[in-house]
C-alpha cells in the first residue's frame, strides 16, 4: 500500500513527550523511501516546522536545526501508516534534510526521538 499523499497526525504514544512537547504534529506523506536494510520509511512533510536541539557525542556542545520533515515507520507488524486503525510509528529526525536525497537511507545517521501514534488526519 503506498503512503504518499496521505494527511496524518502524530500523537504522544503512553504519555512520552515528544519534541518539547510540539504534538500534535500533521502533515503530509511526501513519498516512501527504503533503508539500507530493506525497511520502508514515509517521509512526512510537516505542517509546522519545529525547532530541535541536539548534543554532539564528541564535544558537547548543542546544535539547533528546523525540523521540517520527519522519516515514519510503522514499530507494528502487519499494520502500516495510513490505514483505518492508527499505528505506532518510529519516527526519526534528520539533522540535515540532504540525508532525504539519498538513494536508500541509513537510519543510523538519524537522530531517534522516540515513538509516537500515526494516525489518518480526520476531515473536520
Amino acid at each position: 500500500m503506498t503512503t504518499t499523499g496521505i494527511r496524518v497526525v502524530l500523537t504522544a504514544y503512553e504519555g512520552r513527550k515528544l519534541f518539547g512537547e510540539q504534538l500534535p504534529l500533521s502533515g503530509v506523506i511526501e513519498r516512501e523511501l527504503t533503508s539500507l536494510d530493506g525497511n520502508q520509511w514515509s517521509l512526512l512533510l510537516l505542517d509546522r516546522p519545529f525547532d530541535y536541539q541536539v548534543q554532539d557525542s564528541q564535544s558537547k556542545a548543542f546544535r539547533g536545526f528546523e525540523a521540517r520533515k520527519l522519516l515514519i515507520r510503522s514499530r507494528w507488524r502487519g499494520q502500516s501508516i495510513g490505514e483505518r486503525e492508527p499505528t505506532s510509528v518510529f519516527v526519526l529526525i534528520a539533522g540535515d534534510e540532504s540525508l532525504f536525497e539519498d538513494t536508500r537511507i541509513d537510519p543510523k545517521r538519524f537522530y531517534f526521538e522516540a515513538w509516537a501514534m500515526c494516525e489518518n488526519e480526520k476531515k473536520g
